[in-house]
């Protein structure tokens, strides 16, 4: 009896999804469409040399560019690695395309290059994560924006595997790690498609104080599984 009342809710679960994900405004449920949303919120703020590491051919999966993000900027960067399906000679002769392997030491003329290094969902399937994160962090004089998912299956190329889910805590301790401290954490809490972090952290977090407010929230996973987090105790954990 126990069996079969298993299966039930499993079926029900499955059924109320996939449902879900055909009726529901991909808006609200779309991981997607939520970082895409979060940059456009944040972008305006940020000016001067970007890249988009890792950025394949920088589309926003949503018909647009994540170029076209930024409205004051001096230079636009697309980085990929070689020898890969997406990789280096993805971005097209529109872009400026650079070679970077976030597993391998930055060259010293692109440290502290850029004032904005965006990098959307590679962490996870990059095995050596905190390297990837300190270098990422390296290109950066400034700003660092990363979307990583921290809710979602496993997913892998021929290419690539899929190693990480990192919570809001890891992403927020990679940036203090760094030198940067976290301004922005957030991620599409609900229960029907994969859950993205967007996050932004800043080596001079003292800019940004007067211009927008800080947005830090780790929840994740509460539509599905409740909250267990005791926010008295975050900072020390840090």
């Amino acid at each position: 009896m126990k069996n079969i009342l298993f299966n039930v809710m499993i079926a029900c679960h499955r059924l109320v999804k996939g449902l879900a994900n055909r009726i529901l405004d991909k808006e609200f449920i779309r991981p997607r469409n939520f970082s895409n949303a979060m940059l456009r919120k944040y972008s305006k703020y940020f000016s001067g040399a970007v890249i988009n590491v890792s950025g394949w051919k920088d589309s926003d999966g949503e018909g647009g560019w994540y170029r076209d993000y930024f409205n004051t900027i001096s230079q636009y960067v697309v980085s990929n690695v070689g020898g890969q399906g997406k990789g280096l000679g993805s971005a097209g002769t529109d872009y400026q395309e650079i070679e970077i392997d976030l597993t391998k030491e930055i060259p010293p003329d692109l440290r502290n290059h850029f004032d904005v290094v965006f990098n959307h969902t590679t962490l996870e399937h990059v095995y050596e994560c905190q390297i990837a994160f300190k270098h990422l962090c390296q290109l950066s004089k400034d700003i660092v924006i990363v979307v990583v998912p921290v809710m979602q299956q496993i997913h892998n190329t021929a290419d690539f595997g899929d190693y990480w889910r990192p919570t809001t805590m890891t992403i927020a301790k990679l940036f203090l790690d760094n030198g940067f401290k976290p301004l922005v954490i957030k991620c599409n809490d609900q229960p029907f498609a994969p859950v993205y972090c967007f996050a932004i952290g800043s080596r001079k977090p003292e800019v940004y104080t007067d211009i927008f407010p800080e947005e830090i929230d780790f929840q994740m996973g509460a539509y599905s599984y409740g909250s267990s987090i005791k926010k008295e105790y975050i900072r020390d954990l840090l």
